[in-house]
C-alpha cells in the first residue's frame, strides 16, 4: 500500500533536499504562499489546483464569466511550471558545488524578490502566473523527505498517506510506521503554520509580506549546500 519509512536496521543517507528540516520549511512557504495570493491577489490558490478548479466552475453557475475565466491562468501557469521541472530534472546534471534542488531555490528566491514590487490590481495576474509556477516547480523538484514521498505545497495526499500509517500503527503496533504517522502530521502542522503567518502578515505588510519566503529560503541555503568530493 505504502513505502516503510526505512529497512529496518539499514543506515540510509538522504541528499540534501530530503531531509525532514527541508521539508518542514517548504511547507510552511507553500502555506504562506497559499494565504498571501488567497487574501492579496485575486482569491486565487496557488497551490491547490482542484479548488481554483472548483471556484470557476461555480462562478460559471453563478454567471460571473469574466470571474471563472480568470482562473485557467494558474492552472496552466501549475501545468506548465510542472513541464518546466520534469525537463530541468532530466536535462540538467547536477554541478560540482550545488544540486538543482538549490538552483531551483535561488530561483525560487529571486522571483518572490521581485514580486513584493508588484502592487496590487493590475500586477495580480502576472503575480498569479509567477507563483504559481514557482509553487509547481518546487511540487515536482521536492518530491520526498527522508525516502518518503510526499507534497511540498499541499495537504491531502499527506493526511491520506498519515492515516494510512497510523492504521498500521494502531493494528500493528509498529512503533516506526507510528513515527512515520507523526512526520506527516508535522509537515502538515507546517502547512498551517505557514497558513496563519502569511494571512496575518499580508494583512499587516500588504504585497511586501512575500519577502518573509526569501527569509525561509535563506534559511534552506546551508541545508541545501553540498561540495562533491574532488
Amino acid at each position: 500500500m505504502f513505502r516503510k519509512a526505512r529497512i529496518e536496521g539499514e543506515a540510509r543517507a538522504f541528499p540534501p533536499h530530503q531531509t525532514f528540516a527541508v521539508g518542514i520549511i517548504l511547507s510552511m512557504l507553500a502555506g504562506y504562499l497559499e494565504a498571501h495570493t488567497y487574501i492579496l491577489r485575486g482569491g486565487v490558490f496557488c497551490n491547490g489546483q482542484t479548488s481554483n478548479i472548483a471556484l470557476m466552475m461555480i462562478h460559471f453557475v453563478r454567471g460571473n464569466f469574466t470571474q471563472a475565466l480568470y482562473y485557467p491562468i494558474p492552472i496552466l501557469a501549475f501545468f506548465f511550471g510542472i513541464v518546466f521541472a520534469a525537463y530541468l530534472r532530466g536535462h540538467m546534471p547536477n554541478l560540482r558545488w550545488a544540486r538543482v534542488e538549490m538552483l531551483i531555490l535561488l530561483l525560487e528566491m529571486g522571483l518572490l524578490f521581485v514580486v513584493g514590487f508588484v502592487p496590487q490590481g493590475n500586477g495580480d495576474t502576472p503575480v498569479n502566473i509567477l507563483v504559481t509556477f514557482i509553487c509547481a516547480v518546487q511540487y515536482e523538484i521536492f518530491r520526498e523527505t527522508r525516502g518518503l514521498p510526499y507534497a511540498s505545497i499541499f495537504c491531502t495526499g499527506n493526511l491520506r498517506t498519515a492515516a494510512e500509517y497510523f492504521y498500521v500503527f494502531a493494528s500493528k503496533r509498529d512503533c516506526l510506521a507510528g513515527a512515520t504517522c507523526l512526520r506527516y502530521i508535522l509537515v502538515i502542522a507546517a502547512f498551517a503554520v505557514g497558513v496563519f503567518g502569511g494571512a496575518h502578515l499580508s494583512q499587516l505588510w500588504n504585497v511586501k509580506s512575500i519577502w518573509v519566503c526569501c527569509l525561509m529560503l535563506i534559511a534552506l541555503m546551508p541545508l541545501m549546500y553540498r561540495r562533491r568530493p574532488d
